[in-house]
Order: C-alpha cells, then sequence, then structure tokens
C-alpha cells in the first residue's frame, strides 16, 4: 500500500509509511521552511523506503535532499531507522536524546550478540528458546536502522522554530528512557511519538542498559504531565488523530493499574521466576517474540510493586525471584 500524505496545518504533514510487521503504518511529521524541510520520525529503513519518501516529498514540493534537520522521538526503528540514510543524501542535522542515541549506538554495537540482552532475561528465567526468537526480531530491526552520528541532543524544553512555527521538545520517558515528544503551543497540536497512542497503549519494557530505570512510573508520570497541556489534537505515530488528551490518559492510567494489581495477585508467597509469573497472567501459548513482550510487560510492574514495597526478590544461583510481601487482603 503506498504512503499517504496529508496536510494537518499549513505547511505542516502527516507522512504515513507502511510498515512491514505489528502495525500497519508509521506517522512522520513534515515541517516546511522557505525551501527545506524538517522531518520528525523518518520510519524504518525499508528497500522501498526511499522511493516512499521520494514520492511523499514531491508531493508537498520538496526532495530529500530539501531534508535540513531531523527530530526523532525515540530509537525504535520504526522512528529512526531511515535517519542515517536521509543523511548521508542530504547532510540533515538529526536531533534526538542523548539517552536514545546511545540506545541507537549502544544496539549497533550489540548487533547480532544474543548474549548481550540474553543474560538480562535469563537471571528473570526467560528460556533460551523465547530469548533466540526475541532477539532474532530485535536483530532484524536493528539490521532496519541506518547507523548515523550526531551532536545535536535535545533537552527538556528545547525550542525549535521551523517555518514561522514553534515547537517545544517535551521529556516523557516510560516507552523508552529518553522518549521525547513535541508539542506546538500556537496551534495546541501534540506529535506524541509513542509516548500516548489511541487505542492501544505503548510497551514497557526493561532497560538492562539503566537496571534503576522505572519504565512504569515514568511512563505514567509523562502521562500526568502532558495531561495538563491545552492541546486540540493529538497527532500520535501510529493510529488515528484525536482530540480528548485527558480522557485517553486516563483511560491508559486506569489501564495499568489493574494491570498492576492483577500482576500482584499472581505474584505468590513463595519466590517465582518472572517468567513464571508471565506464564500465569499470559498464558503459555503465545509466540516467541510476543512472549517476550508478555515477559517485559510482567517485569516493568513487578519492578514497580517491589518499589511499592508490596514484593521483595531473592537471588538464588544468580538466577532473581519475586515474591509476595503483602498479605492479600491488605493490599488495594
Amino acid at each position: 500500500m503506498k504512503e499517504t500524505v496529508q496536510e494537518i496545518a499549513p505547511g505542516l504533514y502527516r507522512i504515513s509509511i507502511p510498515l512491514a510487521f505489528g502495525l500497519d503504518f508509521v506517522h512522520t511529521y513534515a515541517a516546511l521552511e522557505q525551501d527545506r524541510v524538517a522531518l520528525f520520525d523518518t520510519g524504518p529503513s525499508l528497500p522501498s523506503s526511499f522511493s516512499m519518501y521520494k514520492s511523499a516529498l514531491a508531493r508537498i514540493g520538496r526532495s530529500i535532499e530539501d531534508v535540513d534537520r531531523i527530530f526523532i522521538t525515540h530509537s525504535h526503528v520504526d522512528h529512526c531507522g531511515f535517519a542515517g540514510r536521509i543523511k548521508e543524501i542530504s547532510e540533515a542535522r538529526i536531533f534526538l536524546s542523548e539517552v536514545e542515541f546511545e540506545a541507537i549506538t549502544r544496539a549497533h554495537r550489540d548487533h547480532r550478540k544474543i548474549e548481550s540482552i540474553g543474560n538480562f532475561w535469563r537471571q528473570y528465567g526467560l528460556d533460551e528458546k523465547t530469548i533466540v526468537a526475541f532477539s532474532t526480531v530485535l536483530d532484524a530491526f536493528t539490521s532496519a536502522t541506518a547507523p548515523f552520528l550526531t551532536n545535536h541532543f535535545l533537552n527538556d524544553g528545547a525550542l525549535i522554530k521551523i517555518g514561522g512555527r514553534t515547537f517545544c521538545a517535551l521529556f516523557t520517558p516510560g516507552h523508552t528512557r529518553g522518549h521525547l515528544s513535541f508539542y506546538l503551543p500556537e496551534e495546541q497540536i501534540f506529535l506524541s511519538g509513542d509516548c500516548i497512542l489511541p487505542h492501544i497503549t505503548p510497551n514497557l519494557s526493561p532497560d538492562p542498559a539503566c537496571p534503576t530505570f522505572l519504565p512504569l512510573e515514568n511512563f505514567i508520570g509523562s502521562l500526568e504531565r502532558i495531561r495538563a497541556l491545552p492541546v486540540k489534537t493529538v497527532y500520535p505515530a501510529h493510529g488515528e488523530p484525536f482530540e480528548d488528551l485527558p480522557g485517553r490518559v486516563k483511560e491508559i492510567i486506569e489501564h495499568h493499574i489493574q494491570r498492576k494489581d492483577l500482576t500482584w495477585r499472581s505474584v505468590s508467597n513463595t519466590p517465582q521466576l518472572t517468567s513464571e509469573i508471565s506464564k500465569r497472567i499470559f498464558g503459555d501459548s503465545l509466540s516467541g517474540f510476543d512472549q517476550g513482550l508478555a515477559f517485559n510487560e510482567t517485569y516493568v510492574h513487578l519492578l514497580q510493586l517491589e518499589k511499592e514495597g508490596k514484593i521483595g526478590r531473592s537471588q538464588i544461583n544468580g538466577r532473581i525471584f519475586f515474591y509476595q510481601k503483602e498479605p492479600r487482603g491488605a493490599h488495594h
């Protein structure tokens, strides 16, 4: 299916890039400034990416050579994979958070090294078959990212001027540790990346490079922060635009309260591996990749429960187990 281009505000366009995995599209955004164009995310680096961008940009009177700046929400391949190739063609400057640039660099350095992330999962009980299946998919994702170098790092609150409008970079960690969203205060438009999506909740995963990072706590904090923004329309990276930002924030927070409670009720008084708790919640009939995602979500909720003092952990023969600390009737 061909990509579609839609003008969402004067000189600001949404470009929908078809994906070969999972979700149907990733939406990237193009802002015009005189004869130049700035991109917000790029989609993955696939064999068809060049022709798709050539066609999409031609429809708004620009070319890949006209791209002078690229702003990346986060390090996942469907958001930044084609950035390096565009940079090669146009010499565009690439902007993102330093944390996410380090994550991209680390992914390429550890390319095809299952043990690099496998050791983290093994501690919590993930079996070798699932580790290989999950790592193989992650490896394919990394292969679809064109590597790049940059020293343009965005801090929280950074103001970006493009074509007479202002974009404010907002630090919205949770889905990843250095996720950025972009807010247009004059038009009350919010380019949310994967911070908030209309129909699904963004996957939350541990960051092996920073074991102290609490994805759920950071994610909820980011949602609480953006809920207060005066926003007319949210333009996410996946799914269609929506208007009721506070309502969607409320739905997602309530969902995670329920998931956290289910996770707590699935922990025994005796120590259990994360993989055992995950299978109790999600069953054991998932594909290898989905089983890895379920494991990650379970682990993220366990981390939060541990932070709140509701469960504890013990280490036995190099493996980490969780157990319930509170009496069941004491949990609310």
